[in-house]
């Protein structure tokens, strides 16, 4: 009866954690000064980065080491929480 209960409220914290994120599909443009800059139906948008981390290869890698690598004009998807980017995710070519 417990792992019922305990399942039910662990599924119930990922949905609604879900609604609260945007998932932003556009265009690199760079990332300084903690934030990053993403072109959106041709407007430009910065969003803070922050502490978060994301899984990389089996490692924890903090998000604000993995944009310096990104190319000017990789188009990607942005997980933005509360203006500040929590997951990033490049697409592929």
């Amino acid at each position: 009866m417990f792992r019922k209960f305990f399942t039910a409220v662990v599924a119930l914290m990922f949905v609604v954690g879900g609604l609260f994120a945007d998932e932003i599909k556009g265009v690199f443009k760079k990332f300084e000064g903690g934030k990053v800059t993403v072109e959106v139906d041709g407007k430009a948008t910065d969003f803070k980065v922050g502490d978060a981390k994301q899984k990389v290869k089996d490692k924890e890698v903090a998000i604000s080491e993995l944009l310096p690598k990104w190319k000017e004009g990789q188009k990607g998807t942005f997980t933005v929480e509360k203006g500040e980017v929590t997951n990033v995710k490049k697409d592929k070519k």
